[in-house]
């Protein structure tokens, strides 16, 4: 009677099988919203290099039957990577614009502090005075005092994640 408790719920084989049809059915997902997300957001992702190329390749096709099986090939190729951080960080783009979100306010908080505090700001950045960051520094304070947009900040700004993204976590 023993083997009557056994054939109650999936056997192994059966659970593997809907654990495999379920990760193809989720990197499809994905693979779809990949196709489907605009240039900026997906520069956004800060993807790997590979991951990058798969996905600008199948996006270049235009043709209805082809792109889908571009869409098939992209999701095969999903399943070599990390789907669960991709989907994280497409999800952090879309709500956000970022994929990084703890990251853009720490630079957030860094190009604040620089700004305001300056050179002692400089001497306790985690990257140290990089060369170009005194000058960025410069250029945004007169910025701000002289009420211009903020193109220079900005600028700051993209050094700033350059450089964290760079230093070790």
């Amino acid at each position: 009677m023993a083997d009557d408790d056994d054939r109650d719920g999936p056997s192994k084989r059966q659970l593997a099988k809907k654990e495999r049809r379920d990760a193809g059915s989720r990197s499809g997902d994905l693979a779809h919203k990949l196709m489907e997300i605009k240039d900026s957001a997906l520069a956004a992702l800060d993807l790997d290099e590979e991951l990058r190329d798969a996905i600008v390749r199948a996006r270049k096709i235009t043709a209805m039957v082809a792109r889908r099986r571009a869409e098939r090939q992209l999701a095969g190729d999903l399943r070599r990577f990390d789907v669960e951080d991709v989907e994280k960080r497409l999800a952090n783009v879309q709500s956000t614009g970022v994929a990084e979100p703890q990251l853009f306010q720490k630079a957030e908080r860094w190009r604040t502090r620089l700004i305001e505090e300056g050179d002692d700001a400089l001497a306790a950045f985690p990257g140290g005075p990089v060369d170009p960051l005194p000058k960025l520094i410069a250029n945004a304070k007169r910025e701000k005092l002289t009420g211009k947009p903020p193109g220079a900040a900005r600028a700051l700004f993209r050094q700033i994640i350059t450089i964290l993204r760079a230093a070790p976590r």
